[in-house]
């Protein structure tokens, strides 16, 4: 008895093999889900979206809207400066002003023509320009004038000889074509090549002949000329600026009219001078410039003219026009919202992400995601199964004999003291399960003896067995197999893996005379010789029976919990599956035929 198996059981470790099926189903369909959730272009949209919702500029966006409030916000801070704006002294004042008639009046006169020949009269008068040009008309005369002084200076600037280079020079063919040849890329190859550090042998030949080039020369001797420094100094200088303006003045019909003037006895009478102070003394009894004076003088139009570009005026206009505005209003009643967070499109985005990160698929994705749940089918190829789910044996998978039978008769035989002999198939039914049947019925077969060597002989039993030789080998990896564990002392019904090494099993279950699980020898006496261990306490019912095979080591399973692990390199050998039931011991015919079920067999190898 094994208290092993016996606590296990107890303690509710070893569950059920239907849980485990149906657990098993549900991971598969889970995997399949899985799959095709991981390689979706909607997974990478959620997760980006999961990423945007984790980040701090979600949650510094969130954070930030929720502690919005209009008490202390920008724009009750503006409603408040415009309420102190709209009580000031000089802004009511203004707006007293602005649009009055006196205003308008006001405004419409001062920029009549009438108004403007008064301002221009009275700067006139009360600037002293009147009386200076009553004085220079009186006293003007021709001799010793400006106008003689101006005519003389003219005189003498056309004869200095910069003036006269220039008015020769200015606009001639010879400056004209001096100024394209410094602009020509002759010259400057020339200057180039002339001030070059070093020249080659073919740049020295170019220079000595641009040296000698006609124009090259000529311009160079014109650069010189006395006549062209001259031209160049009075160009753009203040004596060629004045002669032309004297030149203008003197010839003009102005100055010889002029001339005629500081000659008149009587020019002040006949002066602009004198009319314009007599408009002067009509306008400033006019009813018009009376009003335009004295409205202009007012306190009312001071403040007017104080606040009309002031800073706290244009920033009136400013507040009153945007705390008017649709956005302001907007911005107002989102403050004063109690729910405006929730009328975000960040939180629509966020509602959006709780709601799928609800759906099935994604639940599943991230139970799963950084599990090794799906290590049974990431890290595991399957290399051999059957379910047996037809009415007969696979024989592309299944041999109804012996790996040595098969290579020495074509047929099972018997060895000395056995009490059955397997036939070829007829002990085996498949019907959604593989059942080897140990049946009461006469039968003829072959016993090995030594020294005769294969002898026929009658039996009294018949069995079944099924062996992988032919078609599956497992070098290493994972046996599992659902069996109905039901011994029967009388048969030994066993599940093993059997190398080339006769005689020597890996047992995934033994049952009958034998419950165990582990390895088995032929002794040196004839005798087995089992090690492992011992499950004669295992309830009867349905088990999954698993063995992994990694080089010399193997490890037992019952329903997924590890009961068994043993270090053997004795059978570390490419091994193929054999499942048998023999017939150990006399038993009553009325018990026969005694079956050993099993429901399926599964073989991975391990990535």
């Amino acid at each position: 008895m094994s208290f092993k198996i016996f606590s296990l059981q107890l303690s509710g470790k070893i569950k059920p093999v239907s849980v485990i099926e149906k657990r098993r189903a549900q991971l598969a369909d889970d995997y399949t889900v899985f799959q095709k959730t991981e390689s979706s272009d909607e997974l990478k949209a959620f997760l980006e979206l999961e990423k945007w919702v984790n980040s701090d500029s979600f949650k510094n966006k969130k954070k930030e809207i929720e502690g919005l409030s209009f008490r202390g916000s920008k724009e009750e801070k503006e409603l408040k400066e415009l309420g102190k704006l709209k009580k000031l002294s000089a802004i009511r004042k203004y707006f007293k002003t602005e649009g009055s008639q006196d205003l308008t009046r006001f405004e419409k006169e001062r920029e009549s023509e009438k108004m403007k020949r008064y301002y221009q009269l009275l700067d006139y008068v009360k600037e002293g320009q009147f009386e200076k040009e009553k004085k220079e008309i009186t006293a003007q005369v021709f001799r010793g004038s400006v106008e003689e002084k101006h005519a003389l200076e003219f005189k003498k600037l056309a004869r200095s000889a910069g003036i006269k280079a220039f008015l020769e020079l200015e606009g001639s063919n010879a400056v004209r074509k001096h100024e394209q040849l410094a602009e020509s890329g002759k010259l400057k190859r020339y200057v180039d090549l002339k001030y070059s550090p070093q020249l080659d042998k073919g740049q020295k030949t170019e220079f000595k002949k641009l040296s000698s080039d006609i124009e090259i020369k000529a311009y160079f001797k014109f650069e010189r000329s006395k006549k062209l420094k001259l031209y160049r100094e009075t160009s753009g200088s203040h004596n060629l600026t004045r002669y032309l303006e004297l030149k203008t003045f003197v010839e003009s019909a102005d100055f010889k009219q002029r001339e005629v003037f500081l000659k008149d006895k009587k020019k002040f009478e006949k002066s602009e001078a004198f009319r314009k102070f007599n408009d002067y003394k009509k306008l400033a009894a006019d009813g018009t410039v009376k009003f335009v004076l004295k409205f202009e003088k007012s306190a009312l139009y001071k403040n007017y003219l104080d606040v009309k570009d002031s800073f706290d005026l244009k920033r009136y206009h400013e507040l009153e026009t945007l705390t008017q505005s649709d956005e302001f209003k907007k911005q107002k009643a989102w403050l004063d919202d109690k729910k405006r967070w929730e009328k975000t499109e960040e939180f629509k985005k966020l509602q959006q992400y709780l709601k799928e990160k609800a759906r099935p698929e994604y639940v599943n994705y991230f139970k799963y995601k950084d599990s090794a749940d799906f290590d049974c089918f990431r890290k595991r190829d399957l290399v051999f199964d059957d379910d047996f789910r037809g009415k007969k044996l696979d024989t592309e998978k299944w041999s109804t004999c012996t790996a040595v039978a098969d290579k020495l008769l074509g047929e099972n035989y018997a060895m000395p003291g056995d009490l059955n002999i397997f036939t070829k198939g007829q002990n085996l039914k498949v019907d959604n399960k593989l059942q080897l049947q140990v049946k009461k019925e006469k039968a003829k077969g072959k016993v090995w003896k030594m020294p005769a060597g294969f002898v026929p002989a009658e039996f009294e039993y018949t069995s079944g067995l099924v062996s992988s030789h032919a078609s599956f080998r497992l070098v290493d990896g994972i046996v599992e197999a659902k069996i109905k564990f039901d011994p029967t002392k009388q048969v030994l019904s066993s599940l093993y893996l059997e190398g080339e090494k006769a005689g020597a099993r890996v047992n995934l279950l033994e049952m009958g005379a034998r419950n165990n699980l582990g390895t088995s020898v032929l002794g040196v006496n004839g005798k087995v010789e089992s090690s492992g261990l011992e499950i004669s306490n295992l309830k009867k019912g349905e088990y999954i029976f698993s063995l992994e095979k990694q080089a010399s080591a193997f490890t037992w399973k019952i329903n997924e919990v590890e009961v068994l692990r043993v270090e053997n390199k004795d059978f570390n050998q490419p091994s193929h599956l054999v499942a048998s039931s023999l017939l150990i011991e006399e038993i009553q015919a009325s018990a026969l035929p005694l079956n050993f079920e099993i429901l399926w067999i599964k073989c991975y190898t391990i990535k």
